[in-house]
């Protein structure tokens, strides 16, 4: 039985990358209540289908089970691979640096070509140590590669790990004619992330996560690249009566399309008339499957509390801080203040500088109303952990 990708609720005019990538560089990335309740009534489950966060609803599939175990993280499975999520493998520090662009089909008051600036961060990585990575991540750590393949393309899921509120997955993608299903670059990686391009037909997504794409410029190829996505899971962010939560496994999306996204979002509009249910999925599918990763349990976290700033809960590879428990009205009121300074103070005296007005040591970071959400782009060393300081304020291990 077809399933409806298209309903007359559910118009296009950009797609959930686009919007979430229009304020590159110019403003955090803060998600308001308003943002997420309308992204939550795209992206919900609706009369047995998904939306999946790539902008189009399919139903589910059979999955193709893969047997896995979780691997004690040492230098002989992986160091690489870890160091390409948490150290300096393929990336390079950034100084912050401004950069104008061309704004296409515009002009000024004096009909010159439109032209704005973004400031990008600066961005500083560090090397990760074998050692630090096997006593913080243990056993929780996936690192058997599973291969899902549709079409032309190939996506390879290296390794898994996760905490309460999100997920860090590597893998990569490859196509004999040439990986085009990204559009990603230096700055991307800088900003928001690599996001899909509309002007090709394969699309792929985990179901339970949304985040940043990184993407490693140094090492892909035109026809393999070697991401890195950092991903908020669903189910902590809208709750169990749209996502439920994340159990044993993780499940890749991927989806051949009869043409580019763009000719679907095109075809939904000249098609759409006078169907009630919408367009079957038939019409623009040519090839979808869904397979299961292995993930392993959740890393362990620590609660740090300040009367004032409220409360963080924090793992090796991400932070949530929570504003709601704080004493100062105006973080209660709303999150909407200039960019807070966070960092990380050590026993032993030094220190992780996570955010500031200008820096942005992170994999991934994400506002909202009452507080944020970081992924790091190190591993926190939670088992030596002091204190953790946001601006004037302290936050202590409960």
């Amino acid at each position: 039985m077809d399933r409806n990708l298209y309903k007359d609720n559910f118009i296009r005019d950009i797609s959930i990358e686009e919007f979430d990538h229009i304020t590159d560089g110019v403003a955090d990335h803060v998600f308001s209540d308003e943002y997420l309740a309308g992204k939550e009534s795209i992206m919900r489950k609706e009369n047995g289908t998904k939306i999946s966060k790539l902008g189009i609803k399919i139903a589910a599939a059979a999955a193709a089970v893969v047997v896995a175990t979780p691997f004690v993280v040492n230098a002989a499975t992986g160091g690489e691979l870890f160091d390409r999520l948490w150290g300096n493998e393929g990336k390079k520090n950034v100084e912050s640096h401004v950069e104008s662009f061309v704004e296409e089909g515009k002009k000024d008051k004096n009909g010159n070509d439109s032209v704005y600036t973004i400031i990008y961060p600066k961005i500083e990585y560090v090397e990760s140590d074998p050692k630090d990575v096997a006593r913080l991540l243990g056993d929780k750590m996936v690192t058997t590669p599973v291969v899902c393949k549709v079409g032309e393309y190939t996506v390879t899921v290296e390794g898994v790990v996760r905490d309460e509120r999100g997920l860090v997955v590597a893998y990569t993608i490859e196509r004999e004619a040439g990986v085009d299903c990204l559009i990603y670059s230096q700055l991307e990686n800088e900003s928001k992330g690599a996001f899909i391009n509309d002007d090709q037909n394969f699309i792929f997504g985990f179901k339970e996560g949304s985040g940043k794409i990184w993407v490693d410029m140094e090492r892909s190829t035109k026809t393999k690249l070697y991401c890195s996505e950092y991903m908020q899971d669903l189910n902590h962010v809208f709750g169990p009566d749209f996502y439920p939560p994340v159990t044993d496994h993780l499940t890749l999306e991927l989806t051949e399309l009869k043409m580019t996204r763009n000719e679907m979002w095109k075809y939904f509009d000249e098609h759409n008339d006078n169907r009630p249910e919408g367009v079957p999925e038939s019409e623009v599918v040519k090839e979808k499957k869904t397979f299961n990763i292995p993930i392993a349990d959740k890393l362990n976290e620590l609660e740090f509390t300040s009367t004032e700033g409220g409360t963080i809960k924090i793992s090796p590879i991400a932070m949530e801080w929570d504003v709601r428990g704080s004493t100062k009205a105006s973080l209660r009121e709303g999150f909407t203040w200039p960019r807070p300074t966070i960092k990380i103070v050590y026993k032993d005296g030094t220190e992780y500088l996570v955010y500031s007005a200008d820096t942005e040591n992170v994999g991934y970071i994400c506002e909202s109303d009452h507080g944020l959400t970081a992924f790091f782009n190190r591993l926190a060393d939670t088992e030596n952990i002091t204190k953790i300081v946001i601006d004037d304020m302290e936050f202590t291990k409960k």
